[in-house]
């Protein structure tokens, strides 16, 4: 009965990898039956507080509701989760480097973004992980597969049952879709992304229903009422795929890909604190601005990859005709100089339409 037990965790590990809701402390793969049933009862005689009694991270106390908030979860710890088909990669450590390059291109949006743990050896618990992302419009727990056959490619997000008396379901199958997509595209991968679900065996929140996430990340963010997804970045037992996710800049391009994605989706649904004409973002809107917008036009004209991140661009469109080009330029330098005598109008949108 047993070896039974141990051959169908062992399939279920390999079909849906090895970010299931358990580990161990050790540099290993190895699965131990023990472990997995310790875990799940560990899970069933904890009891959690209420929703309303865990905290909010301080960094987001007093944040204005029109910045979007973002909470990242490097998967896993120190060395774990090492590639059978490639020895120098380890999931754990990619994971951590893709999770602060997507924090770094999400603040570049103007995007608030936060990390559920500080370093690599960090280990919350995987309900605090989860339960870290109260209060933030987003959870995403970053991971790469594992499967059954090495010819298995495939960005998997997992995202959260469809349940009727919710919509933060919706959310997280949206983006979760639009993120797996992307990163078929930048990766290109041999399949395509698609969005997944794996239910619990459990009564874990203890109302009465089974109705909770698999991934204990995922029920701790769907716990404190905030979408999340589980994103698989294709399978490191793919020799192709491993080899794309061990290279640091193409983990560079993913993060910045990955960031517009999510910026653009919470840009159409949430309103931004756009300062039309600062595109430095220093608070100011003089010549400086005036001179960026003309070399990002010049980068433009000469077909060449461009400077600007997406909050700029919108900025920089400040007669809102859908271009950023010398008009814009030279209407900053007019808004400037009218700054420059006095001037109390502070919103250069506005300025423009009554001038």
């Amino acid at each position: 009965m047993l070896k039974k037990i141990f051959t169908s965790i062992i399939a279920i590990t390999l079909i849906y990898g090895t970010s299931a809701p358990f580990h161990a402390k050790a540099v290993s793969t190895e699965i131990s039956v023990k472990n997995i049933i310790d875990e799940q009862q560990t899970r069933k005689d904890t009891d959690i507080a209420s929703p309303d009694l865990i905290p909010i991270n301080e960094n987001i106390v007093g944040l204005d509701d029109n910045i979007i908030k973002i909470m990242i979860d490097p998967g896993h710890f120190d060395h774990y989760n090492r590639s059978p088909v490639y020895s120098p990669y380890w999931e754990s450590i990619m994971t951590w480097k893709l999770s602060n390059y997507l924090q770094e291109e999400l603040q570049s949006l103007g995007v608030h973004a936060d990390l559920t743990k500080s370093t690599l050896e960090e280990d919350p618990t995987l309900n605090d992980r989860g339960f870290s992302s109260k209060g933030y419009d987003f959870f995403i727990s970053m991971h790469s597969n594992a499967g059954a056959y090495e010819s298995m490619d495939q960005p998997l997000a997992f995202v959260y049952q469809q349940l009727p008396w919710t919509t933060i379901d919706d959310t997280s199958a949206e983006l979760g879709g639009l993120l797996a997509e992307k990163v078929s595209e930048v990766m290109q991968t041999n399949q395509k992304g698609s969005i997944a679900r794996r239910a619990g065996t459990g009564d874990w929140d203890r109302n009465g229903i089974i109705d909770d996430e698999w991934y204990s990340v995922l029920f701790g963010a769907r716990y404190v009422g905030t979408p999340g997804i589980l994103l698989e970045h294709s399978f490191h037992t793919n020799y192709r795929a491993t080899l794309w996710l061990y290279n640091d800049d193409n983990l560079k391009k993913l993060a910045k890909e990955e960031a517009e994605v999510i910026y653009d989706y919470f840009s159409s649904i949430k309103p931004q604190n756009i300062v039309y004409g600062d595109i430095n973002g220093d608070g100011l809107i003089d010549t400086v601005d005036a001179s960026q917008i003309l070399v990002y036009y010049a980068e433009l004209s000469a077909n060449v990859e461009t400077s600007f991140n997406e909050k700029q661009k919108i900025s920089a469109d400040v007669n809102g005709d859908g271009l950023v080009d010398s008009v814009d330029s030279s209407d900053v330098l007019s808004f400037y100089s009218y700054l420059s005598t006095n001037g109390t109008e502070t919103d250069m949108k506005k300025w423009l339409e009554n001038n």
